[in-house]
């Protein structure tokens, strides 16, 4: 039999042919993944491995960890003004003050008034002096010749009249008498205690009048910053008036509102997400350091007072600001979890719907915790497992 020679195929027959082949091989490979796509359904997820939280939202506004409204306990005129708002102050630092001229009238009388019971007691101890003796002696001398006298007049003429006039010599001679030994034996105990006690109470009346003294000067508590000034000069102010607020602007809070129905989860130390209006994007890590017993009511819900720790790193958080709080309530790590629409009720049961691997078959779960978007599955399917998405 004869053959028949097969024709030469040149360069671009063979680039041809090659270009064939390969088409033929990738519409192979898209008719693979096509079918595999038809095979495998759209809505369905993988149980996975992964972190879940559940968290309590809530707001709140920044304050200072310590802060003060100022005022004084008595009436008057503001004299002047020495710190304004955003001054620093120290403890002791005048703020304001009230005019204080009868104040200042009443301990300089107090101070005068000390000084003269001092020198009462201090004469009463010492030893009498010569010139006071001659003086008391004189004195008990004339009062003794008196006595003479009246009583000869009362003997030449006992009469109404000189029996009275002898009766104010005899006194006056019993107080010479007594005043002369008085002067030559000194003090007696109780008189002496008297003195004391007239210096104590003339101690007392200048230790109120310095205090009513200090009562016209606002000063500051502790070391801040003034962050109010409700006065001015020459305006007349009743007592117990809030005149002034400062605050320590180096330790800040956030004084947070919990709603009554998240507040069951809510513990002191869980890991709060502080957020605010003023720094978008940025967000500060925090911790709940006091939850209130009490209730309050704010626009007519109950809610629940908190205070917030944060760190502001080196953003100028300033008092007032309003934050968005995320208290993480429950966090879990490397748990097995699915969407939440993967859950259907059955009964009082959940169960998921298992497409692979295996036969279709539905599954009763045990569920742990929940975001909002997955559900943590305690039991019932495994890692890797294909579920039904409603």
């Amino acid at each position: 039999m004869k053959s028949i020679p097969l024709p030469k195929l040149n360069r671009t027959s063979i680039s041809v042919i090659a270009a064939m082949v390969v088409i033929v091989i990738l519409a192979a490979i898209v008719f693979a993944v096509v079918s595999l796509q038809a095979q495998a359904p759209s809505n369905t997820a993988l149980v996975r491995r992964g972190d879940i939280s559940a968290a309590v939202n809530a707001t709140g506004k920044v304050r200072a960890k310590k802060a003060a409204r100022l005022s004084l306990p008595m009436s008057g005129i503001v004299q002047g003004i020495v710190k304004m708002e955003g001054d620093d102050v120290n403890p002791g630092d005048v703020i304001l003050s009230l005019r204080a001229d009868d104040t200042a009238r009443r301990v300089r009388q107090a101070e005068l008034n000390l000084q003269s019971r001092q020198l009462d007691l201090a004469r009463g101890k010492s030893s009498p002096r010569d010139e006071d003796i001659e003086i008391a002696r004189a004195s008990l001398r004339k009062a003794t010749i008196a006595v003479a006298a009246a009583e000869a007049s009362y003997n030449a003429n006992p009469s109404t009249q000189n029996d009275a006039a002898r009766e104010i010599t005899r006194a006056d001679l019993d107080i010479a008498r007594a005043n002369f030994n008085r002067v030559t034996n000194g003090l007696s105990k109780e008189e002496i205690e008297a003195l004391q006690n007239a210096v104590v109470s003339a101690q007392l009346d200048l230790e109120s009048a310095k205090t009513a003294l200090a009562q016209t000067k606002l000063t500051a508590p502790f070391t801040s910053t003034v962050t109010e000034i409700t006065v001015r000069e020459g305006e007349l102010v009743g007592g117990f008036t809030p005149l002034a607020s400062v605050a320590d602007l180096n330790a800040l809070e956030i004084a947070a509102e919990i709603d009554e129905i998240d507040v069951a989860n809510v513990k002191v130390g869980q890991t709060v997400e502080v957020r605010f209006d003023a720094f978008p994007g940025e967000r500060f890590t925090g911790k709940l350091t006091r939850l209130f017993p009490a209730s309050t009511s704010q626009r007519g819900s109950t809610v629940y007072s908190a205070v917030v720790d944060f760190d502001r790193r080196d953003f100028a958080v300033r008092l007032g600001m309003g934050a968005n709080l995320k208290i993480l309530t429950v966090e879990k790590k490397g748990v097995l979890v699915v969407p939440n629409r993967a859950l259907k009720n059955v009964g009082t049961r959940k169960a998921v719907r298992v497409v692979a691997p295996g036969e279709p078959r539905d599954a009763f779960v045990e569920v742990g915790v929940t975001d909002g978007n997955e559900t943590e599955i305690i039991s019932g399917v495994n890692e890797g497992d294909q579920i039904l998405v409603q």
